[in-house]
């Protein structure tokens, strides 16, 4: 993976984790033609979701923002309702994506929404 092409993953999942606050604020978000299933994505490293987005921002959001939804439905958590928080979730996703493209975007994606979310809530598990 190019360097050039991190920095889309980086500012795509910046983008994407940034607009998950609104997303889950709305009783019900507006259907999207070809929405991609939690099952479709969750094997995908980051490289791959990049490409499986057809290298879309909008379509690598809802890759991650899918991704997000399922590990705050495993861990029964609630996202901060902050932009704030969506930005510094994605920034560190893409951070961890940028440093290992190979690496699961599922893991990556759990791991720092978990953070953000507990943080949030202060338990820090």
């Amino acid at each position: 993976m190019t360097m050039r092409a991190c920095g889309s993953v980086m500012t795509a999942v910046c983008v994407a984790l940034g607009s998950l606050v609104s997303i889950e604020a709305a009783q019900k978000p507006a259907p999207r033609k070809a929405q991609m299933s939690a099952i479709d994505v969750l094997p995908l490293t980051c490289v791959q979701a990049w490409v499986k987005a057809n290298k879309n921002y909008t379509e690598m959001r809802s890759i991650v923002v899918t991704l997000a939804r399922v590990s705050l439905a495993n861990r029964d958590l609630t996202f901060p309702n902050t932009r704030e928080a969506g930005l510094e979730a994605g920034k560190r996703i893409a951070q961890d994506c940028e440093a290992d493209p190979n690496a699961l975007l599922f893991a990556i994606v759990d791991k720092h929404v978990r953070q953000v979310a507990e943080a949030a809530t202060g338990s820090g598990k």
